[in-house]
């Protein structure tokens, strides 16, 4: 089963780098109705940065905490 039609998505204190948000970033692509993503206390680097930006190109995103 493929869930596109996650709205809120809390992710804090997960120990994110920037290899894993490729790997999140890979998913998210799939998603285009994400409104709030909270990626505060991670790792993320410039790099995990330019993947975010690239998966989210598509999603409605109105509020993401760093």
């Amino acid at each position: 089963m493929n869930n596109t039609t996650i709205t809120i998505l809390n992710l804090r204190h997960n120990h994110i780098a920037d290899e894993g948000t490729q790997h999140l970033s890979d998913a998210l692509k799939k998603n285009s109705t994400l409104t709030t993503l909270n990626l505060r206390y991670n790792q993320i680097g410039e790099e995990g940065a330019k993947y975010l930006a690239d998966a989210l190109k598509n999603n409605t995103v109105i509020f993401i905490p760093f």
